[in-house]
């Protein structure tokens, strides 16, 4: 089975161009099969860089003239064509794709016209999608008239044109209506063209771009934002903003504009969704342009004096931690210093007849010399190494005399 040629590039120098067009005369069967075109456009610009270096060699084309015409003006009239038809062998190659891109021969399938760059049926065309104008007629296939892609227009609701910075002009009627889905419980999404609102119609109107006009807002006047029935400002683009107003995208703005009592509106941006329902978002604030300047500089000193604060605040945090932490230590040593001594006495005072009896025996049965003689007043000492641990926290404390002792651990 023969297969369709996805790719082809020449190689020129030490750059390259894609000439698939070239090649393929049914770009239709391939356009899925490719990938995405702005990244391969991407891949090849830097060595398409090159390729126009290697190509850029003129090229003259000399056009036929009559034979009636006398020698002078036959030379004027050459020189002038001449000058007139230098193109580069690069500019060339670039008109021949672009001319076999736009004059692709017409599908005999009638599933090619669904996605074709060029052509279109009305059969395939979208709910949201209407021929217009309707001609010319390129063909047909299998009975069904064919139209240029160019007369396929796009429609939208009038919040979307909105969007969009245009509005619908006046005594205009929709194009298409849509009934709306009877599963009023599915969510709907704020930016697609489906979506008409809580309060909306039961059917969804659509308007085509030829019906529009600019967005005509109201001014500000006096420093008086002018603000929706909901009082804000509906910000999808720069194109929304009323004549003689600023869209000042700053966190916490809105508290410098209420102490300076400047007149200002909520800027909604968009929506989020949050538990199957939407919610309006926003950022920042719309004031008119006059008091852009001033809002900037309260916000700027603002900002640093709240920036002060919070430095301070967190200095002190520090230090109450590390005050806390430090007392902790000296509160725990002191407390470790005084049980241990308690232990000791508690201990000697206990075992204080077991104390003497070890004494005893140790005198008794030492061995005879100088170097071995004990003291008699002698104290036992526990070293840290002579003690051991039981599985109840049971310290158990050795002298070197033999003398043990238990305690318990707190």
């Amino acid at each position: 089975m023969q297969k369709s040629l996805r790719y082809a590039v020449a190689f020129a120098g030490n750059g390259a161009k894609d000439v698939t067009r070239r090649y393929c005369l049914k770009w239709y069967q391939i356009a899925s099969q490719r990938v995405n075109s702005i990244w391969w456009d991407a891949v090849l610009a830097p060595l398409r860089d090159f390729e126009v270096t290697a190509t850029s060699d003129s090229i003259h084309l000399e056009k036929e003239h009559t034979g009636s015409s006398s020698g002078h003006e036959q030379t004027k009239s050459l020189n002038i064509s001449e000058r007139a038809v230098i193109a580069t062998r690069n500019s060339l190659e670039d008109m021949e794709l672009e001319t076999k891109a736009l004059t692709e021969p017409l599908p005999t399938n009638q599933q090619a016209y669904k996605n074709h760059q060029l052509y279109a049926i009305e059969k395939w065309l979208t709910k949201d999608q209407v021929l217009h104008p309707k001609g010319p007629i390129v063909g047909f296939c299998s009975g069904h008239p064919v139209y240029p892609r160019t007369c396929v227009q796009t429609l939208r609701t009038r919040e979307r044109w909105l969007r969009e910075g245009l509005q619908v002009k006046i005594n205009e009627h929709p194009v298409k209506e849509l009934k709306r889905s009877s599963k009023v419980h599915k969510v709907q999404d704020p930016e697609s063209d489906n979506y008409v609102g809580v309060n909306s119609k039961r059917t969804i109107e659509l308007y085509g771009k030829w019906q529009l006009e600019p967005l005509d807002l109201p001014h500000a006047v006096n420093g008086i934002v002018p603000k929706n029935d909901h009082g804000n400002v509906e910000v999808w683009s720069e194109k929304c903003l009323p004549p003689g107003t600023v869209h000042l995208r700053l966190p916490r703005v809105f508290y410098v504009a209420k102490r300076l009592e400047i007149d200002y509106a909520p800027a909604m941006v968009g929506f989020e969704f949050k538990n199957g329902q939407s919610y309006p978002v926003f950022d920042g604030i719309v004031v008119c342009a006059e008091f852009r300047d001033a809002i900037v500089e309260a916000y700027a000193e603002e900002e640093e004096r709240r920036e002060a604060v919070e430095k301070k605040r967190n200095e002190m945090q520090a230090i109450s931690r590390w005050y806390q932490l430090l007392s902790s230590i000296v509160t725990r040593q002191s407390t470790k210093s005084v049980n241990s001594k308690l232990d000791v006495q508690v201990g000697g005072s206990q075992n204080d007849e077991q104390s003497l009896a070890c004494q005893q025996d140790v005198h008794e049965n030492r061995p005879a010399g100088p170097s071995a003689a004990m003291p008699e007043n002698h104290e036992h000492v526990f070293l840290t190494e002579n003690q051991s641990f039981d599985d109840n926290l049971v310290v158990t404390k050795r002298c070197h005399c033999g003398f043990t002792v238990q305690v318990e651990e707190l």
